[in-house]
């Protein structure tokens, strides 16, 4: 398990996709993210893992599976 911070987005891309984007503007689909982490501009440090075994219709960077996270100031 690794920890990825950055900025939660939502990009209105095939239906829509909740995303973490790093300050490098790499974008993390988001994979079983609990509703309290779906907030857009909300400023997070993520613990979970990349799924290489799992894809989105919006292709807009690796799937992350998130195990737990916590705000930023």
């Amino acid at each position: 398990m690794q920890e990825y911070s950055g900025t939660i987005q939502f990009l209105d891309i095939e239906g829509g996709v909740w995303v973490l984007t790093l300050p490098s503007g790499q974008h993390y689909a988001l994979f079983r993210a609990p509703k309290e982490l779906l907030q857009e501009g909300l400023q997070v440090t993520i613990q979970g893992q990349v799924k290489e075994d799992v894809v989105t219709l919006a292709q807009v960077g690796p799937v992350l599976e998130v195990k737990s996270f916590r705000t930023q100031p």
